[in-house]
């Protein structure tokens, strides 16, 4: 290999990898099943076309080391029954066909066991059969694909197109690895595009399938909520409890805020449920645009937001804050009407603020407070209200007296908490 042709496959193997660590980000990120067995299946895929491309022969020091022939003889195959075995979940065909998930089945098996018997054959016919095997079965892959869109899989289309791909691509590498004739550095070039085109179409079309399986199941293991990327109501709560802990700990000021959205129903008929989601997701973003990524934001219901402040650097700042969410959030919005066209609405939301820090308080009852301060807002001029612990009243964040109030929450944690008097909506003078 020449300093040419290492430079070309240096950098789609780097390319490459750059689409693996974007898929292991959003592993993390879900902390899902699909993403995680995306990443594995990427990752493998890095992986073959890495042994295969001749890179390892030309960098690494023990060139001829026994090891990298056996990676080379086993990595197709395996990467092969790995796709195909988690081809049968993207692709449903369980539920879907019969025929196409036996078949599936059967050629996961093929790869599993046929793999590491080529390296029973001699050295010289193991790589070969090796290829022989996968090329057989992302054949075989590609005509069940297509068979699963046309019966109605719209996603099957781009992962057919992409098993086409793949054929050449591995009719390739599996040449350049065994080193027949010497393909020009043109020819070469084009399998290393063959190689980044088909992967980064398979890990955007693994990302769609995995978008539309946590819509489909909500309250699967994600710990976001799929239509805003907030964390789910599981997860809000959780942390809810440890702030409490830390806070009563460290003696220190942090609140709670809820953003509710009312009467939601009233904009279904202009944008549908597509448009709804949009507009959730919307107002996720400007809420967090305020709040800041490091104070926890989640979806505690479809039409409820919570976000966990812990840490205020005064008692103004939490008037601040309010005031920017409420106004941020009345603005107009930018959606996706029925009949296709771009229309912008306005939606009606208040904002609630509670105090975190007071002793004798649970989680369910601070999330109870917090949304009746919330609705209490939709009444005041500003949208935005905080529960005032000295007259348990919702009062506008821009006509509360926080020294007191403040005082209030402080001297709280020493006493046990007394009973609440019912949020009662207080209306300011327009």
């Amino acid at each position: 290999m020449n300093t040419a042709e290492t430079i070309l496959w240096s950098a789609a193997t780097g390319s490459m990898g750059l689409i693996v660590l974007l898929a292991a980000a959003q592993a993390v990120y879900t902390r899902s099943r699909p993403s995680v067995q995306s990443l594995i299946y990427l990752g493998m895929y890095w992986l073959f076309f890495t042994l295969l491309n001749g890179l390892p022969e030309t960098t690494l020091p023990l060139a001829s080391a026994p090891w990298i022939h056996i990676a080379q003889v086993l990595i197709g195959p395996l990467r092969s029954a790995m796709g195909i075995y988690w081809g049968r979940q993207w692709l449903g065909s369980a539920k879907r066909d019969r025929l196409t998930d036996i078949s599936l089945r059967a050629m996961a098996w093929l790869c599993m066991v046929g793999g590491p018997l080529c390296l029973l054959l001699p050295r010289p016919q193991q790589l070969p059969v090796s290829a022989a095997l996968t090329m057989v079965t992302v054949s075989a892959m590609l005509w069940l694909t297509a068979r699963a869109a046309r019966h109605g899989d719209r996603l099957a289309w781009g992962l057919a197109f992409a098993s086409l791909l793949t054929l050449p691509l591995q009719l390739g590498l599996y040449w350049l690895a065994l080193d027949l004739n010497r393909l020009s550095t043109a020819s070469q070039a084009g399998v290393a595009l063959l190689g980044l085109v088909s992967m980064s179409l398979i890990a955007g079309l693994l990302w769609l399938r995995n978008h539309q399986l946590l819509q489909i199941h909500p309250h699967s293991r994600s710990r976001r909520d799929p239509v805003t990327q907030l964390y789910s109501s599981a997860v809000t709560v959780r942390k809810i409890v440890r702030a409490q802990r830390r806070l009563s700990r460290t003696r220190r000021d942090g609140a709670l805020m809820a953003v509710q959205l009312f009467d939601p129903e009233r904009l279904l008929a202009q944008v549908g449920h597509y448009g709804l989601n949009e507009i959730y997701s919307q107002l996720a973003r400007r809420m967090q645009r305020h709040t800041g990524v490091v104070n926890p934001a989640g979806r505690y219901y479809d039409r409820c937001f919570i976000v966990l402040i812990e840490t205020l650097h005064s008692p103004r700042w939490i008037r601040t804050m309010g005031l920017r969410v409420a106004s941020s959030l009345r603005k107009p919005l930018e959606v996706t009407a029925l009949n296709g066209e771009r229309i912008k609405v306005s939606v009606d939301i208040g904002v609630g603020l509670v105090h975190l820090s007071g002793a004798g308080k649970d989680v369910d009852e601070l999330l109870h407070e917090v949304q009746g301060v919330a609705a209490a807002a939709r009444a005041m001029r500003s949208r935005a209200a905080l529960l005032d612990e000295i007259s348990h009243l919702a009062v506008p964040v821009e006509n509360a007296e926080l020294g007191a109030s403040w005082h209030a929450m402080r001297t709280a944690r020493s006493h046990p908490a007394r009973a609440l008097q019912p949020v009662r909506q207080r209306r300011t003078a327009v």
